[in-house]
Order: structure tokens, then C-alpha cells, then sequence
């Protein structure tokens, strides 16, 4: 007979999890890799939206790029989980509202959240995707977590 995995193994390999954190994770994980490639770019991609002042914007462009590198690594490796997809979660819907503010101000410039060239309009459609697999993902962690499957 073949033995079964332990449980935190057979957690971490759950093929529909791992997709979902495989996506979640490595978009960020891309998004943070092309921003710490080229981070004079991203911080004239900031100051484009005009929502912060002089002293942030080079704030949020050094520390932002890592970040994301990092949560998105944790997330796909399944370390510090449910925090790392709630803030994760989070850094969407902030990105959703600063993208929505473009909107509504009339501000027609590149979005510069993945390293492609989009509309505002598609990237919002794609960071509304990634916040619903956001929740996927936490809702079956808690679920896992009441059924007694995590440690």
C-alpha cells in the first residue's frame, strides 16, 4: 500500500488550491518583479494619478514592489496564509479605488500595475478576478481550518 501524505503536505498540494494560489500569487509576484526592474517608471506611473504628495510617491514606489514580491512568494509557498491573502485582498481593492478615482477624475494614463499595457477599464475587470480568487482562497482556508485539516 502507498502511504498518504501528512497533512500539512497534502494542504499545501490540494490541485485547485495550488492553481488558485499559483495565480494569485505569481501575478503579484510578476507585477513586484517588473516595477523593482524599472522603479523610476513605476514612480512616474504613481505620480500620473495624482493621489499622493511629493515625499510618498518615492515611499510607495521603493516599498511597494518588494512587498508584493514577498506576499506573493508566501502566498504560493502557503506561508504566513491567511494574512498574506487578506492583504493581498486588500491591496486590490485599494488598487480597484485608485484605478475607479482615474475614472472619475477623467484621467486618461497608463495603468502600470502588471508591466502590460491596458485600458483601466480591463485592469479593473482583472484586479476584480484576482479579488474574488482572493476570497476563494480565504473562504477554503477557513473552511479547512473548521474542519480540523489545519494544524
Amino acid at each position: 500500500m502507498f502511504p498518504t501524505l501528512p497533512s500539512w503536505l497534502r494542504r499545501r498540494i490540494d490541485p485547485l488550491e495550488l492553481f488558485l494560489r499559483i495565480l494569485l500569487g505569481g501575478v503579484f509576484c510578476v507585477a513586484g518583479a517588473w516595477k523593482i526592474d524599472d522603479p523610476m517608471l513605476f514612480e512616474s506611473i504613481i505620480r500620473n494619478y495624482r493621489i499622493l504628495g511629493d515625499p510618498w510617491i518615492a515611499w510607495v514606489a521603493m516599498f511597494m514592489p518588494p512587498f508584493e514580491l514577498i506576499a506573493g512568494v508566501c502566498v504560493i509557498l502557503r506561508l504566513l496564509y491567511p494574512g498574506c491573502v487578506i492583504v493581498l485582498g486588500g491591496s486590490l481593492v485599494f488598487f480597484m479605488l485608485a484605478l475607479a478615482s482615474l475614472l472619475i477624475r477623467g484621467i486618461d494614463t497608463e495603468c502600470g500595475c502588471l508591466g502590460i499595457t491596458t485600458t483601466i477599464q480591463l485592469q479593473l475587470l482583472i484586479d476584480c478576478g484576482l479579488c474574488a480568487v482572493a476570497c476563494v482562497l480565504l473562504c477554503a482556508w477557513r473552511n479547512a481550518e473548521g474542519r480540523g485539516a489545519i494544524d
